[in-house]
């Protein structure tokens, strides 16, 4: 219930867009919330963590191209189209046939250049280039699987140890409910007690050292 479903489902008579719970429907909390969430996170890391510059500024341009490098056919091939529209046929046709050749020159020795180059830029106008709210809170909202992801890896421990509790807490209460309902025979004693065990296995996984 906390992470699944991704996609809110039931009947839609009446919900609240992020609200996990509708009149006749539910949806995992996390996908529910992921736009609040993913809001908090990133402005969490970039107020009190790092800054967005401080982030790309750590890059190695070097690095980057050595990695980007494999691609720079399609880095590079939409900047040569705009160069090229409106020119003769032959101009085009000599130079795609010298950019697509794999050893060509661009693709031998600018490439990594270039990249190096872009890089550099990139770390210099970060701010005008990307948007890291945008950025992380679109993604997120994309595909709502990534922030469930990333709460069951950071928190697996904890979600281990609450899955863990609840079987042997909730059937310890259990017994000691069904119990007290064999021997004292009232209406009401189900209902105190399932809301007696619900507020004492919530504060113990609240309360839990770990």
């Amino acid at each position: 219930m906390i992470f699944y479903p991704l996609k809110w489902r039931g009947i839609p008579l009446y919900r609240v867009e992020g609200e996990p719970l509708g009149l006749l429907g539910w949806q995992g909390i996390v996908p529910a919330k992921t736009l609040k969430m993913s809001e908090a996170m990133v402005t969490t890391t970039i107020n009190e963590l790092l800054t967005m510059e401080e982030i790309i500024q750590r890059l190695d341009p070097d690095t980057v191209a050595t990695i980007l490098q494999p691609e720079v056919s399609d880095i590079i091939q939409p900047f040569i189209d705009e160069l090229l529209r409106d020119k003769p046929q032959f101009i085009s046709k000599f130079a795609i046939d010298y950019t697509s050749n794999t050893d060509g020159y661009i693709q031998s020795t600018l490439s990594h250049e270039f990249l190096k180059e872009l890089t550099v830029d990139v770390q210099s106008n970060i701010g005008s280039i990307c948007n890291l709210r945008n950025c992380v809170v679109n993604k997120m909202m994309t595909d709502r699987s990534l922030l469930g992801k990333l709460f069951q890896i950071s928190g697996k421990d904890e979600l281990d140890f609450l899955v863990d509790s609840g079987l042997l807490f909730g059937f310890v209460l259990g017994m000691i409910q069904l119990a007290v309902s064999l021997y004292w025979d009232n209406p009401w004693t189900l209902s105190v007690g399932g809301l007696i065990v619900g507020l004492a296995t919530n504060w113990l996984a609240l309360e839990s050292p770990r």
